[in-house]
């Protein structure tokens, strides 16, 4: 903003479209070099999301109709397939191998009830020795903001080093409060070294999308905190004094 104010021309590339909103005068949207939108960030955004939209639309679908049963995950599977790939970096070192997600009992999902748990499962092969491996997740709502994130080291459950060549698969347990989202996105990554000095390995932007059931009741804000509410005794209303005013 303090650039902006001073007149200097800023380029932005991001994923981020509650970013390219607060902040671009004009948002060309690019799909592998291909010019897809240019103009008002409103108008390129909506278009945006909605192609997002009828693209999660389609996997759902196309995942429908191989099976209308969903199998259990078994505790040791590897999972292997992105649904979704909007963007991907890394140095290489290691390779995203899948993202499921699936409820307590290991069932694949693909719509997320409000207050609910989860469960994200996470494979991933070492391409070079990795003394250090840390898994993460990023989440984002449906205006494309970074709303939580969770990784192996933070949760206190730090990876052994791997060689090149191992396989290492990640289960997330997440209890999920009422969310103010139709829809939420999962971005996985894989890195090696600590959390404040690491360098990415791989990361796959809105890997997996889910739509969220709507909750009942509104949502003021973000998100409805689980709450328990007790009323005390009512205080007694004082006694009349028996003044007049006139």
């Amino acid at each position: 903003h303090e650039l902006r104010s001073r007149g200097v021309t800023i380029l932005l590339v991001s994923h981020s479209t509650a970013e390219v909103k607060a902040l671009g005068d004009q948002a060309l949207w690019l799909d592998h070099g291909e010019v897809k939108a240019l103009g008002a960030p409103e108008t390129v955004v909506s278009k945006y999301m909605a192609a997002m939209a009828s693209k999660d639309t389609v996997y759902q679908a196309a995942t429908a109709a191989v099976s209308t049963e969903p199998a259990l995950l078994a505790p040791a599977d590897v999972i292997q397939g992105i649904p979704n790939m909007d963007h991907r970096y890394g140095d290489g070192r290691a390779h995203l191998l899948g993202i499921a997600v699936c409820d307590p009992q290991r069932r694949p999902i693909s719509v997320i009830p409000p207050d609910s748990e989860i469960l994200v499962r996470v494979s991933f092969r070492a391409n070079q020795n990795l003394a250090r491996p840390i898994v993460g997740l990023t989440f984002r709502d449906h205006r494309g903001l970074d709303i939580a994130g969770s990784n192996t080291d933070t949760e206190g459950r730090p990876l052994p080093p791997l060689v090149a060549g191992q396989t290492c698969t990640v289960d997330f347990y997440l209890q999920l409060p009422a969310l103010y989202t139709n829809s939420l996105s999962i971005s996985p990554a894989v890195a090696d070294g600590s959390v404040d000095q690491h360098s990415v390995c791989d990361w796959i932007d809105n890997a997996q999308v889910l739509e969220m059931e709507k909750p009942e009741g509104p949502i003021y804000g973000h998100l409805r905190f689980p709450c328990r509410i007790e009323v005390n005794a009512p205080i007694p209303s004082p006694e009349p004094t028996g003044a007049v005013i006139s």
